[in-house]
């Protein structure tokens, strides 16, 4: 059957133990991110939880080793990549990152490499990401983006010059960042920012404005040399004279000036992370894809819990929804236009975003962009190889693995042509 048959079945390692998996992995096909079909599974060996080989499994392998074998209908594919992936928490007058249940969460949903695009905890993140790769948490791969840049940084000042920012940049550079992202930026810092890290050969994303006040629009962002935008593609669409939301939400998607700037990044080769999905929930567009399918809050302490339920925050929801339904068709021509996508899926725990939590919404990201009209098998390169790529990860989706705790890739009972929510039942 040519869908994403009635579940997700989980981390393909997800009933052994994590750090301890000595498989080989036979039958079935795989979807390798880089083709439209899939092709059938040579046999892929694990040893220590770590892939060793593929389609060249020993004749003989050590007594521990345990056969998975797989029907033709069930596919392997790359684990998903989350260019956006916070792990912030807002509440109470209080923000931080969380580095407990956060990575457990995102790995559970399949999300084997996150981007936090954006830390308000720099140093705390860092931290978690040696435990990461040292094994000793379970998690995704992190891929630490360091402090902001603009004033979303806690520590930001306006007065902050051009080698104040490169001095930044050359710090968290030589502490292993693996890009930046800026929020609340000046023209003048930003190019400051993307020159520096360029220079480092480190990518930056941004979360940008209409160009009104000290704000700076996507396009002049895209003509400085930005590796990827996230929300809106600004351009003409979104003139000075107005917020960016103020002018998105009276969007149709097929304006002229959607299609001049759309060719200015295909022209520049830049990656969109449209986030369409926060949008619908915060939005609370009527469909399956933005209402819970598992209880997110049983994942939450109690006190938090109680939080959300009895006092949640909808005064974003009018304007969101008149924005989901502007992005999904500017999303669908963008695609269409030969843009270039990635996953990101914008899910801070705060009450004005409700609580939906980053690695269920990972699957949330692909079904809005499936509600916007992108083939299923379009959408799950955008997740997995397309991020990659983004990102500048040097990676061969079936190539040896590297890493013991975090399983490379996922299995599936067959090959969707849309997405759907996965049942509660499935997220381990």
């Amino acid at each position: 059957m040519n869908k994403f048959l009635p579940l997700l079945l989980g981390m393909l390692l997800g009933t052994l133990p994590v750090h301890a998996q000595d498989l080989v992995v036979r039958g079935g096909k795989i979807f390798t991110g880089t083709a439209d079909q899939t092709v059938s599974n040579p046999g892929i060996y694990v040893r220590n939880g770590r892939i060793m080989s593929v389609g060249d499994v020993p004749g003989e392998l050590p007594s521990s080793v345990q056969t998975l074998q797989l029907s033709e209908e069930e596919v392997l594919l790359p684990g998903l990549v989350d260019l956006h992936a916070h792990y912030r928490v807002v509440m109470e007058g209080m923000v931080g990152d969380d580095t407990a249940a956060t990575p457990k969460i995102f790995l559970a949903n399949g999300v084997t490499a996150t981007f936090p695009a954006g830390e308000v905890e720099p140093e705390k993140m860092r931290e978690l990401s040696r435990l990461l790769d040292a094994g000793e948490r379970d998690g995704p791969r992190l891929l630490n983006s360091g402090p902001y840049y603009g004033s979303a940084a806690p520590d930001w000042s306006r007065e902050m010059d051009e080698a104040a920012i490169r001095e930044r940049v050359d710090t968290w550079a030589a502490r292993g960042a693996a890009g930046f992202k800026a929020k609340g930026i000046t023209a003048p810092h930003l190019e400051a920012l993307i020159e520096r890290a360029h220079r480092h050969g480190l990518t930056v994303t941004a979360h940008l404005g209409s160009g009104s006040g000290s704000s700076v629009n996507p396009a002049d962002a895209v003509r400085m040399g930005i590796d990827r935008v996230e929300h809106f593609l600004g351009g003409p669409c979104l003139p000075a004279s107005a917020s960016a939301y103020a002018s998105l939400r009276g969007l149709e998607g097929d304006e002229a000036c959607v299609g001049e700037v759309i060719d200015l990044y295909t022209r520049h080769g830049v990656w969109f992370d449209a986030t369409l999905s926060t949008y619908g929930i915060i939005g609370r567009v009527d469909h399956p894809a933005y209402r819970h399918w598992t209880d997110e809050l049983r994942f939450m302490t109690p006190y938090m819990r109680e939080s959300f339920e009895s006092d949640p925050d909808h005064s974003l929801e009018d304007l969101f929804r008149e924005v989901y339904h502007a992005k999904k068709a500017i999303l669908k021509r963008y695609w269409e236009a030969g843009g270039r996508i990635t996953l990101g899926t914008d899910r801070p725990v705060m009450k004005s975003t409700l609580p939906f939590l980053g690695g269920f919404a990972a699957h949330r990201e692909m079904q809005a962009m499936t509600l916007a009209g992108i083939p299923g098998h379009e959408v799950l390169r955008i997740a997995t190889t397309n991020g990659a790529r983004a990102i500048g990860m040097r990676l061969t989706a079936w190539a040896p693995s590297k890493r013991a705790n975090t399983p490379t890739f996922l299995w599936l009972a067959g090959i969707p042509s849309r997405i759907s929510p996965i049942p509660a039942t499935c997220v381990r």
